[in-house]
């Protein structure tokens, strides 16, 4: 697999020979790309090797040379089972989803519950806008094979791969969890209401105002083993409701994650040396607005800037990876 950051030109070149791509770009490039093997979101943000960049004139895309052969198309909300029904023996699967959709908040919830879904990576992106359009402008994902967009549904790119080669999906989360307050909810979902705060009835909206509580770090919790993030999308205190961008799930223990000091560093020492450059990675917008990753390197790890990542499950203020290598030997 290669990353490229391309003109419309040569990334309409690319499918024009064939080539298997998932691509992340403004709305008015993805429009002018011919048919072909792709699936597309929206983003105006992305992750280089020296920095992140807003850009309105470029694609980011990933070739994933690799491929034996390739399905597309545009999930609804109702066909979210066509995601592990249709994949191959042995590949993984790309998706992508419009921020805000119907879509996307349907498979938040429902999706971690699909039969199988964890027997094979399935990895990808949120697709966003520039934050000063969010109320202008409806984030939209492609199929590019049947020439169609969606601001409702879920693209997924379905790869075949040669059994040569295996898949590598992981996530780099800088957060851990804090020392304060316990929180849990009666109730799942993207808004609530009342919740747990050390085992007492509380209003979660009032006690973040009244404690002062920064919403720029998330809810963390272990979810067997792994550190997930909820994160705050809005909080109104007046008429107590809270927002997140993944939902909270029922009896699971969140705490308020830990400052992160330098979020640079963190992401090199998260590389462990590898070649991050070599992996498709899917960072958070706010990662990249909280962090000020414009212009800073992140170890190597580029890729889109998107409102949520997939590593499986929906994902907030994680970096998810993807990247594809040779069998060792001793296990061919």
């Amino acid at each position: 697999m290669k990353n490229a950051f391309l003109t419309v030109e040569a990334v309409g070149a690319m499918i024009t020979s064939g080539a298997t791509l998932f691509i992340s770009g403004p709305e008015a490039l993805l429009r002018q790309l011919p048919r072909g093997k792709w699936i597309g979101g929206t983003t105006a943000y992305f992750i280089l090797e020296d920095g992140g960049v807003s850009r309105e004139d470029r694609l980011f895309c990933t070739c994933f040379d690799e491929a034996m052969d390739v399905r597309t198309a545009i999930l609804s909300s109702d066909q979210l089972s066509g995601l592990v029904e249709r994949r191959y023996d042995h590949g993984f699967t790309c998706v992508m989803a419009p921020a805000f959709s119907g879509a996307l908040q349907r498979y938040a919830v429902e999706g971690p519950g699909l039969p199988g879904l964890y027997d094979q990576p399935v990895f990808g992106c949120v697709a966003g806008v520039r934050l000063d359009r969010v109320d202008t402008e409806m984030p939209k994902v492609f199929d590019g094979a049947a020439g169609t967009f969606s601001h409702d549904g879920l693209a997924a790119l379905w790869v075949e791969l040669p059994e040569t080669i295996e898949v590598d999906l992981d996530i780099v989360n800088l957060f851990t969890v804090g020392v304060g307050s316990e929180f849990s909810f009666a109730e799942g979902g993207f808004e609530v209401a009342e919740c747990l705060v050390d085992g007492r009835p509380t209003n979660l909206a009032r006690h973040i105002e009244e404690q002062g509580l920064d919403t720029r770090l998330p809810l963390v919790a272990d979810y067997a083993g792994a550190m997930i993030n909820v994160s705050f999308q809005a909080v109104d205190a007046d008429n107590g409701r809270v927002r997140f961008y993944a939902p909270v799930v029922p009896g699971v223990i969140y705490r308020l994650a830990r400052p992160v000091a330098d979020y640079a560093l963190a992401y090199v020492d998260a590389a462990k040396g590898r070649s991050a450059a070599g992996m498709l990675s899917c960072n958070c917008i706010l990662n990249y607005l909280y962090a000020e990753l414009e212009g800073c390197s992140t170890g190597g790890f580029v890729g889109p800037v998107t409102f949520g990542e997939f590593a499986y499950i929906l994902l907030n203020q994680t970096l998810s990876c993807l990247s594809l290598r040779d069998v060792p030997a001793e296990h061919k």
